[in-house]
């Protein structure tokens, strides 16, 4: 069993949280033992967030809870902590983890700059500690259906694709730091990155890129990308101005025999030939599926093919790449 420490109990945590409820409930192999948060009331309250969770109400406190980090990891025997402080403490706290001999859990994005990635990979292999970054997109069902088509050919050559994810400002977050663009990195940064993440994952790496994007609350807000791979553009849009919009992601992607469609979970396929389908998955909640995956690769040893933090590492290079671009007037930057 992998004992697990959770530090920052904010908006996030609570996915991560009941990702591991699930775990326990299904007999997995992590266990959360423990969170720490330096503000008292994240135990006791709501914390609001742009996800939908189903026990957003309450909380479940099955674990020891601590406002002292140094308390908790000296009370507590853990084998890996679970980093949900934000973006631009990623870097610090991750090496200072992997460096007192705990594997590391991070989520996204893996750090403010590639240069700090740079740092986080060569702690963990100074270390041997293992290193996964919370790009938890590679873990659920409906992105997983789309790698799988690619993988297979199922419907021919991709043409083009089109993502995006939209929400309310996320204003949150603790002392507002999502708005503070030297600790979040704006838009582009924090929200979609997932999806420039999930194309690099599933279609390859870019050639070029180029962005436009427009400043409204503080930088890299409202982002139109585009991502060119081989002969194949894919535009990715991310915007957090939307105020009293719901959280809302999407994917359309044309292949060669048929279009392929993704609305906030639900997938629609357009064939050339047939009628049009969905296809049934098994939705299970990829931060249950991510946090099982790195325990069992801390509990056999095995090497992460799935969700590799270099890859994560290069997805803030794009990102900076995209500002690049979008800094030489939507010019496009080879990458």
């Amino acid at each position: 069993m992998v004992r697990v420490g959770m530090i920052g109990f904010g908006g996030i945590a609570q996915a991560h949280k009941a990702g591991y409820e699930e775990i326990v409930k299904e007999g997995g192999c992590a266990r959360l033992v423990a969170v720490c948060d330096i503000t008292p009331e994240r135990f006791e309250n709501k914390t609001e967030i742009n996800l939908q969770l189903a026990d957003a109400e309450k909380q479940v406190l099955e674990y020891n809870t601590y406002t002292d980090l140094e308390e908790m990891l000296a009370k507590e025997q853990l084998d890996m902590i679970d980093i949900c402080i934000p973006t631009y403490l990623h870097r610090d706290m991750a090496v200072a983890m992997m460096r007192r001999g705990y594997h590391v859990l991070c989520e996204k994005p893996m750090a403010r700059t590639y240069a700090d990635c740079l740092e986080m990979l060569k702690v963990s292999e100074e270390t041997g500690k293992k290193l996964m970054i919370g790009q938890c997109l590679h873990f659920f069902a409906e992105y997983e259906y789309l790698e799988d088509l690619v993988k297979k050919d199922t419907y021919g050559k991709v043409i083009s694709g089109f993502f995006h994810r939209l929400s309310a400002p996320p204003i949150w977050g603790w002392q507002n730091w999502y708005m503070d663009v030297n600790k979040s990195g704006g838009c582009i940064q924090d929200l979609s990155i997932h999806d420039l993440d999930i194309v690099k994952h599933i279609f390859g790496k870019p050639d070029s890129v180029t962005c436009h994007a427009k400043d409204v609350l503080t930088r890299w807000d409202a982002v139109h990308s585009t991502l060119m791979i081989g002969d194949v553009p894919f535009t990715v849009v991310g915007d957090w101005t939307l105020t009293g919009f719901p959280f809302s992601t999407a994917y359309r992607v044309a292949f060669a025999k048929a279009t392929v469609e993704m609305i906030n979970g639900v997938i629609t396929v357009y064939p050339v030939e047939g009628e049009k389908f969905s296809p049934e998955l098994v939705c299970e909640s990829g931060y249950k599926r991510e946090a099982a995956y790195l325990a069992r690769l801390i509990e056999t040893g095995e090497e992460n093919t799935r969700n590799k933090p270099e890859a994560a590492a290069e997805t803030i290079r794009l990102i900076e790449a995209l500002r690049q671009s979008n800094e030489q007037g939507g010019e496009p930057v080879a990458f």
